[in-house]
């Protein structure tokens, strides 16, 4: 797994600022940096020579860098298919192909001998072009994919057809890569965030990314320029091991149920129900501590946070979470419920993953 930043050389940023930014996320853990390479032939003369020195900050500070191109930025560059030491002599490690390349120059230029890798379009490719990629003895060792982002509203990917994409691309061993927005520094002309999910739009940057990491996304980039440096060192902090939940907890929970609740890594039950998910730790970890009396046995709201009480008899101990709105138990204390912006992110522990609260 692996962050990312983006920049642009476009008049709205200089030269300088992509520097200082660079730097910045590099300080904080960043290893990666993405760029567009779309110019216009009339502009070439004027922006290539910025492009290689940011190409050049970006190798000095020893990250990865993928730059996204059409057949048009391989003619201004004088390169092909079956030649790119252009891209190579600039330093390019990854050409990400946005669109207008057959699947023979992509099989092609899989096989190139600099050693730079090729990123298929997420967002559009078919399992038939991978397989008509494969049938061309393409290289699969240098071929991943990253997903598109949305600069206008209501544009971007539902979750549903991000999923079923990124699970296909991946049935195959192939990385996959997505964008998120950053809330701080968005970029024109539209500055509306560019993420690749539309519901990750107005949400967290850490939120956005646990989601992407959590759904199986190998790297995560801030589409954006420039994200704040709070973003990118919460971004950075992000365990992908472990699902982070933030929960709200009720007033008169007790020391032995913040116990159950905190100092404990949880992990879902394999043979959970879709009801609820099950910690399969906590029933053991309460027979150690007090007895569990019942309080704030109320009707439990889609994901709230319980632990069922004494009156359970084995049962005692054992942390839920409601995935549907449940009625009341005498047997179950309604100890918290999962902060509202992060709900989003209860919905997938699934079963055997692990997840633990923080508080909210």
């Amino acid at each position: 797994m692996a962050f990312g930043v983006s920049v642009y050389t476009t008049d709205d940023f200089s030269s300088q600022k992509n520097k200082e930014y660079i730097k910045m996320a590099k300080d904080l853990g960043i290893c990666s940096v993405f760029t567009s390479m779309h110019i216009p032939e009339i502009e070439y003369e004027r922006k290539i020579n910025e492009i290689k020195d940011l190409v050049e900050y970006i190798k000095l500070l020893d990250m990865k860098l993928t730059i996204d191109i059409s057949p048009v930025t391989m003619n201004i560059l004088g390169s092909s298919s079956n030649n790119l030491k252009s891209f190579y002599e600039l330093g390019i490690d990854c050409l990400r192909l946005d669109y207008g390349f057959t699947i023979d120059e992509i099989a092609e230029m899989t096989k190139n001998k600099y050693g730079i890798k090729i990123e298929l379009n997420a967002s559009t490719i078919t399992k038939q072009q991978i397989n008509d990629l494969i049938y061309r003895n393409a290289d699969l060792r240098n071929l991943s994919a990253c997903h598109n982002f949305y600069p206008k509203p209501y544009t971007g990917l539902s979750y549903e057809f991000f999923r079923e994409k990124t699970l296909m691309i991946k049935s195959y061993g192939l990385k996959v890569s997505a964008f998120i927005p950053s809330q701080k520094g968005k970029r024109g002309p539209i500055y509306e965030g560019l993420p690749t999910l539309e519901v990750h739009r107005n949400m967290k940057p850490d939120i956005s990314a646990r989601h992407l990491i959590y759904s199986g996304i190998d790297d995560v980039y801030f589409g954006d320029a420039y994200a704040s440096f709070d973003e990118i060192s919460d971004v950075t902090s992000v365990d992908k091991d472990v699902i982070e939940l933030k929960i709200d907890l009720v007033n008169d929970v007790t020391d032995c149920e913040k116990d159950l609740i905190f100092n404990c890594i949880h992990t879902n039950r394999i043979d959970s129900s879709e009801y609820i998910v099950r910690s399969e730790e906590s029933r053991g970890y309460a027979k150690i501590g007090k007895e569990i009396k019942a309080h704030n046995c109320i009707d439990r709201k889609k994901y709230s946070v319980t632990i069922d009480n004494e009156n359970f008899k084995r049962y005692s101990g054992e942390l839920n979470i409601c995935l549907i709105d449940l009625p009341k138990d005498e047997r179950v204390n309604v100890v918290g419920h999962i902060v509202e912006e992060e709900c989003i992110l209860a919905d997938l522990v699934k079963p055997g993953v692990k997840f633990r609260f923080r508080k909210g």
